[in-house]
Order: C-alpha cells, then structure tokens, then sequence
C-alpha cells in the first residue's frame, strides 16, 4: 500500500476517496541530529552509546529491516509476525511483533470483495442488476483498502509485493534520529530537515528522498499541523 497503488485502484474503480498517500521513503540520517542540551558532557567511563544501536525510524531502515530485504530475508529479523495481516492488492503486509494479529475472517471476505471487483471489471454482466453489484463491489473495495491503509499506519508494519519489501510503516513509539515522531508539529519537521531536501507532497504531507536509493522518501502525513504518520516506501 502506497499512494501510487492507491490512486491506481481507486482510478480503476471509479470512487472518490480521500486517501492518506503511504510508504514513502526517508531523510538523509533522519534529517539533522537533534542538538545536545547545553552543558551536557560524556560522562568518563560510561558506556558509549553507540555500542546499543538506536532504533531510529529512517532513513532507509527501522530496526533490523532495510528497504532492500526481500520478504524472506526481513522474516527471519524477528521483527515481524510470521503471518500477513493483509495479502490483497498484490501485496503482503505484516505488522510488527505485539501488533495486530491476522484476521482469517476479515482477510477471506477482502479476498471475496476482490474478486467481485474482477468480475466487475470483466464487464460481463451489462444489466441493471449487474451494474448494480459492480457499483457495490467498487464502494465495499475502496471503503477497505482506506480501512486497511489507515490500520496499517496507526500500527505500524512492512508491506512486500513480489517477495520484494515495499513500505515500512512506523509503529507510534518510533522517531527519527533528529528525534521528528508522532505529535510532532510542522514547524519541527521543517527545523529538523532544514536544508535536506523536504517538500510538500499535499496539502497534509512532506516527503524526503532516501540518499542512495532512487524512488525511495520518508512520508510525514499530518493533521492540523502535526505529524500523524510516517512511513517509508517506493511509488509504483
């Protein structure tokens, strides 16, 4: 789920939608290091921080997953369930361990309403009736793909299409290494990034390109100003 796919579909289904745009990709060093209050000084003989590496949200990984793991590869981090939560649309979605569990039920009547939009799209039944149903299945499938984008980021996972990883959503304890996490204000991001390339996407998103990694940004999602979600992903 990305907002490539997500205008692709809704486009192809002919509903309007207002969707939050997903998996967009991340900041040089998760933009500027946050600055060390003053008079903080290293403590002699303490342990060095970076001997326990800090799980920062960006630039191209959380945790132990990157943005070039293959679905296999990030399955055996440990970081993930086992089993996706989601795998219509072309892709799989995982949430991260202690998140949301796999509805069998839930994922199977997703699985329905797809295929009554393929055979919607087939166009084969041209009466009233028909297009009655295709209507419904078009509103049922937009109404869940908004349903599960927004699951999806709240939560926090990596979603993979073609065994490849597509986004990673951050779950809500996680920030940047500049320290930008949900609540953040506007004015926040833009002192954090300042200089490394953000810019607006919408009028309630900012994105940044990942050094190194053409296609790839961090996307900051907001709501009256303030950061609601952030992710990491690829159009197309």
């Amino acid at each position: 789920m990305y907002n490539g796919d997500i205008d692709r579909f809704i486009w192809r289904r002919r509903v309007v939608v207002g969707l939050l745009a997903l998996g967009v990709a991340a900041a040089p060093a998760g933009c500027t290091t946050a600055a060390t209050k003053s008079g903080d000084a290293p403590v002699a003989g303490a342990a060095s921080p970076s001997t326990v590496p800090a799980k920062h949200f960006g630039p191209a990984s959380f945790g132990k997953l990157t943005i070039t793991m293959t679905e296999k590869d990030a399955l055996a981090t440990g970081e993930l369930q086992t089993s996706p939560v989601s795998t219509v649309l072309g892709k799989n979605v995982y949430s991260f361990v202690g998140g949301p569990k796999p509805d069998p039920k839930q994922m199977a009547a997703d699985d329905k309403t797809e295929k009554a939009v393929e055979k919607a799209d087939a166009g084969t039944d041209q009466s009233a009736a028909g297009s009655a149903k295709a209507a419904e299945a078009y509103a049922d499938s937009a109404q869940r793909i908004v349903e599960r984008l927004e699951s999806y980021l709240d939560a926090g996972g990596a979603s993979f299409r073609g065994g490849a990883l597509h986004s990673i959503a951050a779950p809500k304890d996680a920030a940047t290494e500049a320290g930008i996490k949900r609540g953040s204000t506007l004015a926040e991001l833009k002192a954090a990034c300042a200089g490394k390339g953000l810019k607006s996407s919408s009028k309630t998103a900012y994105e940044l390109p990942v050094a190194g990694h053409a296609g790839w940004t961090i996307l900051f999602e907001l709501k009256d100003d303030t950061v609601k979600y952030m992710s990491i992903g690829k159009a197309g």
